[in-house]
């Protein structure tokens, strides 16, 4: 707990009102309020916390923070203009929470791609290390004794400084966040100072939010300039990505860089592909070794090495690193086989952006598969421009495509598959109807089928011994959005009862 008058002075702001009260919470959400707690009236873009926080003193709110100095209340308020609101929210969660985050060694991963993976590794090679660890991303928010559904990969600054809090008082040692360009664009992790942090790639996403590539990129090197703890070599960059050379050279000797690239300080060569995982060799200020992995692709030969290079900024031995990835299995959703039918190979993955589509279906032919087939889409409601990109993409990459609906939300199914087929222009590839009998020998065509359950049966119905089917976008996700409403889909049950019902799982 603390005074509003300490809250006050160390955040520099001034209190309208009279009282000096004790502050045990805080949120943004009314209907989370407890006695005792500060209320943040956030303006959103479909509601205004102005509008609720009668309710949040009601419930037991003791001040106030918001944006308009014209407001009747009977609690203290603190006015921010309103570009500094969520900072200071951020802000003033740390402190009533005791700045959880100094109490633990604190790693931030960003990028496009790549984070969840490689925040698997890093759990498992922390907890090789005897280090008891939290993790918050895209799947869940888990420390020793609790895992939670995570609403966003990075939670509203209140949320995030009382699940760090709560990790701490578990006995969290160590805390590895993904950190998201909305949240720091939105200064959801002000307040944070990370120990080490990690740059993955950077591709095209959520342009429906940052105007442009260069915005995006900002928004994800703030991470590295703003945030991260002055002294020492604390970045690990991909030297293998166009805006990772970008950020080692903008960082200078703060960055330790990995990849393929003969000028990465962490290097990977030698790399072998299977239907049952990779193995490299890789070379580090630290020495030199070969390393097996059960994971697939080259893109998590990437996320090793990553891996590694944390580890390295982290002062981890390098035996305890070596062992660890060894057995590390990755996230689940990433490149997840389902069936275990090697003849009939089935992976359920995330990606959901032109660049991840690519190297997904870029790792399904260095497994040498007889034919690619692919099930994919495009959310609703989110950047238009990446439809005909991931399109093309599917029919150049893959020998059948199936376009369906990933999340439709409030747009029309059928038009997302339209402005997707669109980028098949060109290609002169077969339209096939589904249900059609596709004769031996076919090379290359695409179907269009709104209903995922539905595609994701035919894919698996079209499969000959030697295929590999990609199912792409959704990964770990066990729902569907359609309208407003969340329906229970999840890829790899659907996978699987499909490959049960042809007696194609083992």
């Amino acid at each position: 707990m603390i005074s509003l008058s300490r809250l006050t002075q160390e955040l520099k702001l001034k209190a309208a009102g009279q009282g000096d009260p004790g502050l045990s919470g805080l949120t943004e959400d009314s209907r989370q309020v407890r006695p005792g707690w500060l209320f943040a009236a956030v303006p959103g873009l479909k509601y205004n916390g102005r509008d609720f926080m009668a309710e949040a003193v009601g419930r037991g709110a003791v001040a106030v923070l918001l944006t308009e100095p014209d407001v009747n209340l009977t609690v203290p308020r603190l006015i921010v203009p309103r570009e500094k609101l969520r900072p200071v929210m951020a802000e003033a969660a740390a402190l009533i929470y005791d700045r959880p985050a100094e109490k633990m060694t604190l790693v931030g991963l960003t990028g496009t791609n790549g984070k969840t993976t490689t925040a698997y590794l890093l759990e498992s090679i922390l907890r090789q290390d005897h280090k008891a660890t939290g993790v918050m991303g895209t799947i869940n928010y888990r420390w020793p004794g609790q895992t939670r559904p995570a609403d966003n990969t990075t939670p509203e600054g209140p949320a995030l400084m009382a699940a760090l809090a709560d990790m701490a008082a578990a006995g969290a040692q160590a805390a590895v966040l993904e950190v998201s360009s909305h949240a720091l664009n939105l200064g959801r992790v002000s307040g944070l100072a990370f120990d080490a942090a990690l740059f993955t790639n950077l591709s095209r996403d959520h342009l429906d939010f940052h105007q442009d590539m260069e915005q995006y990129y900002q928004a994800k090197k703030s991470l590295f300039t703003t945030h991260l703890k002055k002294g020492g070599q604390r970045a690990a960059v991909n030297l293998d990505d166009e805006s990772g050379r970008r950020l080692a050279s903008e960082l200078g000797p703060a960055s330790l860089t990995f990849g393929f690239n003969p000028e990465a300080r962490v290097r990977g060569s030698g790399l072998k592909l299977s239907r049952n995982g990779l193995s490299l060799k890789i070379e580090t200020p630290q020495g030199c070794w070969e390393q097996s992995s059960p994971l697939l692709a080259e893109i998590n030969a990437s996320n090793l090495l990553g891996a590694v290079a944390l580890s390295l900024i982290l002062d981890i031995p390098v035996e305890t690193v070596k062992a660890a990835l060894a057995g590390a299995t990755g996230a689940p959703g990433r490149l997840e086989k389902v069936g275990g039918n090697s003849d009939y190979l089935v992976l359920v993955d995330y990606a959901h952006t032109p660049d991840a589509l690519a190297k997904a279906l870029k790792a399904c032919r260095d497994l040498e598969p007889n034919r690619v087939i692919v099930v994919f889409g495009c959310g609703g409601d989110r950047d238009r421009g990446k439809r005909p990109l991931m399109g093309r993409l599917g029919g150049e990459l893959a020998d059948l495509s199936l376009i369906t609906s990933d999340n439709p939300r409030t747009e029309e199914p059928g038009s997302i598959l339209l402005e997707v087929e669109s980028g098949l222009d060109g290609l002169k590839l077969e339209r096939y109807e589904a249900g059609e009998l596709i004769s031996d020998g076919w090379n290359s065509g695409y179907l269009l089928m709104v209903d995922r359950r539905a595609a994701i049966r035919e894919a698996v119905r079209l499969m000959e011994p030697g295929d590999v089917l990609l199912i792409s976008g959704k990964g770990h996700e066990d729902y569907q959005i359609i309208g407003r409403d969340k329906r229970r889909l999840d890829d790899r049950e659907e996978a699987l009862k499909a490959l049960q019902a042809l007696g194609r799982a083992e």
